[in-house]
């Protein structure tokens, strides 16, 4: 006998309330391109150490994702996200006021990376894994769809206001809204676990046979946290292969992901093209990104995580190589193409990293193992954005970032099939 369950599952709450967080959290993380342009010319700082802001950014995200992973699995995200939310709002009023490049640093660097980390995959892909198992890679894919969109509304609208009033403005433009939406959505609407509100993962109750032993009372808690699978700690996940291969995956993805983030719109400026329409394309991106992630997130559940990321990367690596010959040749249709197919492709490279760790590490430890694991994206995401600085500063071109960021695709890729989660 199968028990009668609410026909609307509230985990989709939960999607669209992750959808919405990493929107305008991670939105505000992907315009630091669009005010490194206007930093820039204000001040005429190198792009390296302008950019280093970005990869402090990235260190400090990955030293502190332990510590959001270990506060999601104790404490309700009705509190984390709030006083998270409230953190990066602070952050971002006082990035207005920079005016040396160690303000930069403090401000962008430390204040906001924090507030943006309780924001960020560790705590959401965890809540959805606790809500979802057979959805899962779907669920992902919608969720971090935000991502994209949040970048798509707010870089335009951010070099829109930068051109109006000045970056400064827009630092307080993006406070307002983070305080204004994100605190009171999570904290009236946000739940742990299905049981919280009577339900189930995937709102599917157990099936229950006739049986003296099937027909005690069984709990909700005890029913989602019974050792189907291995109930799996830190310390042993540290000891699987998977592990290091998720982390290498992790490292990839930020590695590329974050290097396009900084130095993309000042690469299309370079090549010729305006600022609004270089933010317009990062924005782009991110549409595309959002339909990519939601796609792949959905072809992994039916077809394994593997063989959708592998089509992800293919993608995403024809559009880095438009992307280059588009910048010494000037054709158009090529910079476009490289949007949809670079866009696409990055899409898969959210969901299904995430939803890789809870096919492996479900438990109760699983924000920490998570938010260690983060720790190599923070690494990753902190070397691409300097290393193009970096370059570009000596050389005066970005060919051999972009080159190296098409290597790391090709890893992730390797790493992913070397993991193999195909076999849980």
């Amino acid at each position: 006998m199968k028990q009668d369950t609410p026909r609307f599952y509230y985990g989709w709450i939960i999607v669209a309330l992750s959808f919405l967080c990493l929107s305008v959290a991670l939105g505000v993380r992907y315009c630091f391109g669009v005010f490194y342009v206007a930093i820039l010319e204000e001040y005429g700082w190198s792009r390296a150490e302008t950019a280093g802001a970005f990869s402090l950014a990235m260190l400090a995200h990955a030293s502190f994702a332990p510590v959001t992973g270990t506060l999601i699995d104790r404490f309700s995200p009705r509190i984390v996200f709030p006083l998270g939310a409230a953190f990066l709002a602070l952050g971002l009023v006082a990035a207005s006021r920079i005016t040396a490049i160690w303000h930069l640093y403090l401000f962008f660097g430390i204040a906001i990376a924090i507030g943006i980390n309780t924001h960020s995959l560790t705590p959401h892909i965890t809540l959805i894994c606790r809500w979802f198992i057979r959805k899962r890679g779907l669920a992902s894919g919608l969720a971090l769809a935000g991502l994209g969109v949040g970048t798509m509304v707010l870089a335009p609208m951010v070099q829109f206001i930068i051109d109006m009033a000045g970056w400064r403005i827009a630092f307080l433009a993006l406070a307002a809204i983070v305080l204004g939406v994100l605190v009171p959505s999570t904290a009236i609407f946000e739940r742990s676990h299905p049981q919280d509100v009577g339900q189930y993962p995937d709102g599917i109750a157990p099936d229950l046979d006739s049986s003296p032993l099937s027909t005690e009372k069984v709990s909700k808690e005890n029913y989602i946290t019974s050792p189907r699978r291995q109930q799996w700690t830190f310390k042993a996940a540290l000891s699987t292969r998977a592990f290091w291969m998720i982390a290498v995956m992790f490292f990839c993805v930020a590695f590329l992901i974050n290097l396009l983030v900084v130095h993309l719109a000042a690469y299309l400026v370079d090549a010729g093209y305006s600022p609004i329409l270089a933010a317009s394309l990062v924005g782009l991106v991110g549409f595309f990104g959002s339909g990519g992630g939601v796609i792949f997130g959905f072809l992994s559940d039916r077809f394994g995580r593997e063989i959708a990321y592998t089509i992800g990367a293919g993608a995403a690596i024809a559009g880095l190589l438009l992307l280059l010959l588009a910048g010494h040749t000037g054709a158009s249709w090529m910079l476009y193409a490289f949007v949809v197919l670079y866009g696409m492709g990055i899409g898969a490279m959210g969901p299904i990293p995430t939803a890789t760790v809870g096919d492996f590490f479900a438990g109760k430890a699983m924000g920490h193992i998570f938010g260690v694991l983060t720790i190599a994206f923070g690494i990753g995401g902190a070397l691409g954005p300097y290393l193009g600085g970096y370059v570009y500063d000596r050389t005066g071109s970005y060919t051999l970032p972009f080159l190296l960021a098409l290597a790391g695709l090709c890893m992730g890729g390797i790493a992913i099939w070397v993991a193999a989660p195909r076999k849980r």
